[in-house]
C-alpha cells in the first residue's frame, strides 16, 4: 500500500511540476517581444516592443549625447498608419513607456522606429513580431 501511495504522490508532484512549467512557458510566450536598437553616433534609442492583438507596448530609452534627438514610433496595420508617438530629449538620456493602438483584427503588423537629430532623420528600424531590420 505504501508503494502505491508513494507512486501516486510522485505522479502528482510530477503532474504539478509539469503544469507549473507549462503555465510559465505559456505566459512567457503568449505575446511576442521584439528588441530594437537604433544608433546614430553616440546617440541611440533602444528598448522592447510587446505585440498584443490590438496594441503594441513600447518600452525604451532615448539618449542624446549632444544636441537634441527625437524618436518617432509609428504603428502600421498593413500600409495604414494606426498610431504615432514622439519622444524627445536634449543632452540627456530618458526612459519612456507607452502603448501604440492598432485597433484592427490582428493588431499592428509593423512599428517603424525613426531617430531624428535636430529634425533630420538619421537612422531607423522597421520592426515586426519576428524582429527588426
Amino acid at each position: 500500500m505504501r508503494v502505491s501511495q508513494a507512486l501516486s504522490a510522485a505522479g502528482l508532484a510530477a503532474a504539478l511540476t509539469w503544469g507549473v512549467t507549462a503555465t510559465a512557458h505559456a505566459q512567457t510566450t503568449a505575446y511576442p517581444e521584439t528588441a530594437y536598437n537604433v544608433q546614430y553616433g553616440n546617440s541611440y534609442v533602444k528598448g522592447n516592443l510587446i505585440w498584443y492583438n490590438r496594441s503594441v507596448q513600447v518600452g525604451g530609452q532615448l539618449r542624446a549625447a549632444s544636441g537634441c534627438r527625437d524618436v518617432v514610433y509609428t504603428a502600421y496595420a498593413g500600409d495604414v498608419i494606426k498610431d504615432r508617438e514622439v519622444r524627445s530629449t536634449c543632452n540627456d538620456t530618458v526612459g519612456h513607456g507607452f502603448t501604440l493602438s492598432a485597433d484592427v483584427a490582428g493588431g499592428a503588423t509593423a512599428v517603424y522606429v525613426d531617430l531624428y537629430e535636430n529634425g533630420t532623420l538619421r537612422n531607423w528600424a522597421i520592426c515586426t513580431r519576428s524582429g527588426c531590420v
